[in-house]
């Protein structure tokens, strides 16, 4: 399924929003609970969401320690490979 969206812009232009066409999928094994805000989609969902954004964090605190790293040196300090 394709779906294309327009938007009417102040010049009373309808334009394409950003990203169209959508493309929707189906797929038969989906089961009713799983268009549910509290489906078992929803909860994978979420806890892919917050194992990435954890390993995000981790990373992040570790590029961020400047300890150990010589402060006049903006290559080592920007990792610029």
């Amino acid at each position: 399924m394709t779906i294309n969206i327009k938007f009417l812009n102040d010049k009373e232009e309808f334009v394409a929003i950003r990203g169209v066409p959508f493309k929707a999928t189906f797929v038969n094994s989906a089961t009713s609970k799983d268009n549910l805000l509290t489906g078992s989609a929803m909860d994978k969902h979420i806890k892919q969401e917050l194992e990435r954004l954890t390993s995000l964090m981790g990373d992040s605190k570790k590029e961020l320690n400047v300890k150990d790293k010589d402060l006049k040196d903006v290559k080592a300090l920007l990792k610029v490979k």
